[in-house]
């Protein structure tokens, strides 16, 4: 169930010239690496050969890296604009990459016409199950660099997205320094009876509990934390016009303590600034983007 639920995801990895680029050229410094290091399909033979002249090996790994560079700037830039292959889901892009080891294979075999291979095997080239059995193993050769350039761009991203986050939060902590000493939180249970109050920069969390509430606060350099029977959709109600924003169904935090945006096994979390030890909250897909706006304000 999750496998088809990634595959539904939106892919968008390689829609960045500058990514698609980096896919280029990777496969290429990848395809000449895999044939040089491992020498598949006979090619040490061929290579060792006194029939082969040394033209004709560096024509052949030339010819390699000139495929490549045709079929892959083809596929990344003219065709994928032809059938609008932008923004679609893994599943689809999935597809597109068997499509494109197709373009490889014919490119390939296209330019087997104008530089000879080692064997001097023209004849069994035009073989279609020749062809057929070539295919997986470029659509191989192609799926590794793939895997590297899209975790290269997801590293990017992250890193790039935490800069950003921690410049917004250091302008959001900027922006309240001088209120957020004379703001007072006062948190009502479910009678609308004051059950805390407390000045808005001690807060530093609160997290829900069925029908409880969780208050996380600083007092005297001491982390302390207080109950309050009530909802948080109801006491998030009553921090209108502060720094207090949910970062999960379960907890909101007060956005003056974020000290930076970190990843743990895959989740995302808002590590807060306390003594001696950071606070690190859980924060959903669904509000990050609101946490970004509300430091964005």
């Amino acid at each position: 169930m999750q496998i088809r639920q990634h595959l539904k995801q939106s892919f968008n990895y390689l829609d960045a010239p500058k990514s698609r680029w980096l896919y280029i050229v990777s496969t290429i410094v990848f395809a000449q690496l895999f044939l040089l290091i491992f020498q598949p399909y006979g090619l040490a033979a061929e290579i060792e050969s006194p029939d082969n002249p040394l033209l004709h090996k560096f024509l052949f790994f030339f010819s390699i890296a000139l495929s490549t560079f045709i079929a892959l700037s083809l596929s990344q830039f003219y065709f994928r604009k032809v059938f609008d292959i932008q923004g679609i889901s893994v599943k689809k892009y999935v597809v597109w990459l068997l499509f494109e080891a197709l373009i490889l294979l014919l490119v390939n075999f296209g330019m087997s016409f104008i530089v000879p291979d080692l064997g001097n095997d023209f004849e069994k080239e035009l073989n279609l199950w020749f062809q057929l059995k070539m295919y997986p193993k470029l659509l191989m050769i192609l799926i590794f660099p793939f895997l590297g350039s899209v975790i290269y761009v997801a590293i990017k991203r992250l890193q790039t997205e935490v800069k950003d986050l921690d410049e917004q939060r250091l302008t959001f902590k900027h922006k309240y320094h001088n209120t957020q000493q004379q703001d007072t939180l006062n948190l009502l249970d479910e009678n609308k009876q004051l059950e805390l109050a407390l000045p808005v920069n001690q807060l530093l969390y609160i997290e829900s509990s069925n029908q409880y509430v969780v208050v996380h606060f600083i007092k005297s350099n001491t982390l302390k934390k207080h109950i309050v029977r009530n909802r948080l959709k109801h006491v998030l109600a009553q921090t209108n016009g502060m720094p207090i924003k949910q970062s999960h169904r379960s907890f909101a935090v007060n956005l003056i303590h974020v000290k930076r945006l970190v990843r743990k096994n895959g989740k995302t979390f808002l590590a807060l600034n306390t003594s001696p030890d950071d606070v690190n909250i859980p924060v959903s897909k669904s509000f990050l983007e609101k946490i970004k706006q509300a430091l964005n304000h």
